[in-house]
């Protein structure tokens, strides 16, 4: 029982680092493979049977057995593995990446989906008041789209208001995932608030300081891949005190 919750805290705790490695316990020491936090949210189980494991290979002990459509909250990759998070059971470990369809939080909203509203929204002519740590994350995030000849990401107070109910809704549920229980995915809930876009993305990150997640993201291939992306034209932050990370950090990029 005491090496099962140790593995278990150890895959969790991959949550907040981009890439990580890990020993599992045992005679021999094996290194796991690096972890990567990805822009996923959702991953629906697509076989009959799926074993859950402890660790990323089937030398780690079965701790689970999930069924076809069964949805989890994915939380990184481990090489050709999955760490979920089955809510169901509240049990956190690793599945076979083939045997599970994820949602990408990360792919573009295609441009048909986003007019059928028939409405565009625009960031407001009002002053925006951002809080220290918004206003610091911003400028990082600006410095580096100018730093790779890309233009400035303006704020938009409607979506200002989306990434702040979102990372409030992420430590009050105590939750680390795209997907709200509240809300739905980063996209349905933005247009709950009358945004509409032909592309979208959200980062968002547990860190102690806007620093240290904004050089996790940049650390990430996909959370990169948002910052850079020269389609996203405007964005909006929020930002909360966690007890669990100390900060919970969300950014949400609009393409129009």
């Amino acid at each position: 029982m005491k090496r099962k919750i140790i593995i278990l805290f150890a895959v969790a705790a991959l949550l907040i680092s981009t890439t990580c490695y890990a020993t599992a316990a045992g005679s021999e020491s094996k290194a796991r493979p690096a972890f990567e936090k990805i822009d996923s949210s959702t991953g629906e189980v697509n076989v009959s049977i799926l074993n859950l494991r402890e660790g990323p290979s089937t030398d780690y002990p079965l701790i689970g057995k999930l069924s076809k459509g069964q949805v989890l909250t994915v939380m990184g990759k481990l090489g050709d593995w999955y760490a979920v998070y089955d809510p169901d059971t509240g049990r956190v470990g690793a599945v076979y990446s083939k045997y599970l369809d994820v949602e990408d939080a990360s792919v573009p909203v295609s441009a048909n989906a986003a007019e059928k509203t028939g409405k565009t929204s625009s960031p407001s002519s009002g002053k925006i008041v951002l809080t220290e740590d918004e206003q610091k994350l911003l400028e990082l995030v600006n410095k580096a789209r100018e730093e790779n000849g890309l233009e400035p990401l303006a704020v938009d107070e409607n979506l200002m208001k989306v990434a702040r109910i979102k990372a409030k809704d992420m430590v009050e549920n105590n939750y680390f995932s795209h997907q709200s229980p509240t809300y739905g995915s980063p996209f349905d809930m933005m247009r709950q608030f009358d945004n509409t876009f032909k592309s979208a993305g959200e980062n968002i990150a547990g860190n102690k300081t806007v620093e240290g997640a904004f050089k996790a993201w940049m650390s990430s291939e996909t959370h990169k891949k948002n910052i850079l992306n020269p389609g996203f034209k405007v964005t909006g932050i929020g930002i909360e005190n966690s007890p669990t990370y100390g900060k919970i950090l969300v950014q949400q990029f609009i393409g129009r």
